[in-house]
C-alpha cells in the first residue's frame, strides 16, 4: 500500500513541478497537492491548467502544515527557497529537491534548512528538451528512474516515506550516495549534453559555408544535437554545479579524440574497426542491461497541424492509454502549415494499441521498427 499523507507542497511549477504536481494527484498519495512559482504568470497559468489542487501566492503558504515539500526550483535558487519556506515547515516535515547535482546541494541544503525538517536529496532521470508548465504531464515520472542520494545523516523514517511516495509514482527508486552520483551524471548525461551543444555549434559554423546543411541532416544528427535544444539557464547551473567531475570526463574525452584523429591520419584500419566494434558490443551489452532491447522500440510517424497544440494533443491521447513515449521529434514542412511528427514507443502491442487509437481520430499513421 501507498503512503497517505495529507498536504505535499511542490515549490516551482514549470515542467518538471508541474508534471510532479499532477502525477501527485493521479497517484492519489496526498489528500492536497499544492503547488507555488515565484513567477506569478507562471502561477497563473498552473491555476488555468489545474496542475495543482491549490496553487498558492507564497512558498510560506505553500509549505505550512506539508508533510512532504518537494524543491523544484533551478540549483541557483534552491537555497532562496529553502530560506523562504524554513519558518513555515511543520516539525518533521520531509524535504527533497530535484536537482541534477547532488554533492554541493545536499551539503548546502543540510545546513540551510532548520533542524525540525527532514532532507533528503532526489534527482529524477527524467525531463525534456521543452520547458514550461504548459508541458507538464502526469507520466513524466512513470517508469524512470529516481535517485535519492542519502547520506549518514538522513533520516529512515523520511527516506522510507519518499521511496513509498515516488513508487506510487510509478518511479523505479534507487539510492546512491551524492559523490557518485555526481561522478556518474557527467558520464550520462552532462558530458554528453556539453558534446551535443558542441556537435551543434560546429554544424551552425559549416551551415554559413554550407546553407542547404540543415536540410540534408538525417536522423543521427537529430537524435545526438535534441538535447542542445534544451532550456540554457538550467543548465548552466547544472553544469557549473558538477564542474570537477565534467572537466574530468571532458579531458578523457580530448584524448580520445586525439588518438582517434591519430588513427585516422595513420590510416590504421584495424585499430578504427576494433574501437568501432568495441562501441557496437557495448552498446548492445547496455540495452540488455538498461532492460530494453533495441529490436523492441518502434517509430509511429504522422502528419499534425505545424501550430501550438498539436504535439500535445498526440501526447495526451497516447498517455491516456498508459503508454510512454521514449522521444519525439517533429519535422517542420518547409511549405509550411504541416509537420512530420515521430514518435518512439517501446514494445509492439504499445506501438499497435497507440496506432489504432491514433487512426481512430483520423490521423494517418506508419508504423515501423527503430
Amino acid at each position: 500500500m501507498p503512503p497517505q499523507v495529507s498536504k505535499v507542497a511542490v515549490i516551482g511549477t514549470g515542467l518538471m513541478g508541474g508534471s510532479l504536481c499532477l502525477a501527485l494527484k493521479k497517484s492519489g498519495v496526498a489528500e492536497t497537492v499544492v503547488g507555488y512559482d515565484i513567477s506569478f504568470d507562471i502561477r497563473k497559468k498552473a491555476k488555468k491548467l489545474k496542475i495543482a489542487d491549490q496553487i498558492a501566492e507564497s512558498s510560506e503558504e505553500a509549505s505550512k502544515d506539508s508533510e512532504v515539500v518537494f524543491l523544484a526550483t533551478p540549483i541557483s535558487s534552491l537555497e532562496e527557497a529553502c530560506l523562504d519556506i524554513g519558518g513555515s515547515l511543520r516539525d518533521g516535515a520531509v524535504v527533497s529537491d530535484i536537482a541534477s547535482a547532488k554533492l554541493g546541494v545536499v551539503e548546502r541544503l543540510g545546513k540551510i534548512l532548520p533542524s525540525k525538517a527532514r532532507y533528503v536529496g532526489g534527482h529524477p532521470m527524467t525531463g525534456s528538451e521543452q520547458s514550461g508548465v504548459e508541458f507538464a504531464r502526469p507520466d513524466l515520472y512513470r517508469d524512470v528512474h529516481y535517485v535519492l542520494t542519502p547520506t549518514e545523516k538522513t533520516d529512515p523514517d523520511a527516506l522510507g516515506l519518499l521511496n513509498g511516495i515516488l513508487s506510487a509514482l510509478g518511479s523505479k527508486v534507487i539510492y546512491m550516495d551524492p559523490y557518485t552520483h555526481d561522478e556518474a551524471m557527467a558520464v550520462v548525461s552532462h558530458v554528453p549534453h556539453l558534446l551535443s551543444v558542441l556537435l551543434m555549434d560546429v554544424a551552425r559554423i559549416q551551415h554559413e559555408k554550407i546553407p542547404s546543411l540543415f536540410a540534408i541532416t538525417a536522423g543521427g544528427f537529430r537524435d545526438m544535437t535534441r538535447i542542445a535544444g534544451s532550456n540554457p539557464r538550467i543548465w548552466v547551473d547544472i553544469l557549473m554545479e558538477n564542474r570537477k567531475f565534467v572537466i574530468q570526463r571532458l579531458e578523457e574525452f580530448s584524448a580520445r579524440i586525439s588518438g582517434l584523429t591519430e588513427i585516422l591520419e595513420g590510416e590504421k584500419t584495424e585499430e578504427l574497426e576494433k574501437m568501432l566494434r568495441s562501441a557496437y558490443e557495448a552498446r548492445h551489452e547496455f540495452s540488455k542491461k538498461a532492460g530494453f532491447e533495441m529490436e523492441e522500440l518502434y517509430i509511429l510517424t504522422l502528419m499534425v497541424e505545424d501550430r501550438p497544440g498539436s504535439i500535445s494533443r498526440v501526447s495526451t491521447v497516447i498517455g491516456s492509454l498508459g503508454i510512454n513515449i521514449e522521444d519525439l521529434e517533429i519535422t517542420h514542412s518547409t511549405e509550411g502549415g504541416k509537420g512530420v511528427l515521430s514518435l518512439k514507443i517501446t514494445g509492439e502491442k504499445n506501438a499497435e494499441e497507440a496506432r489504432r487509437k491514433l487512426e481512430s481520430l483520423g490521423y494517418g499513421i506508419s508504423l515501423k521498427k527503430a
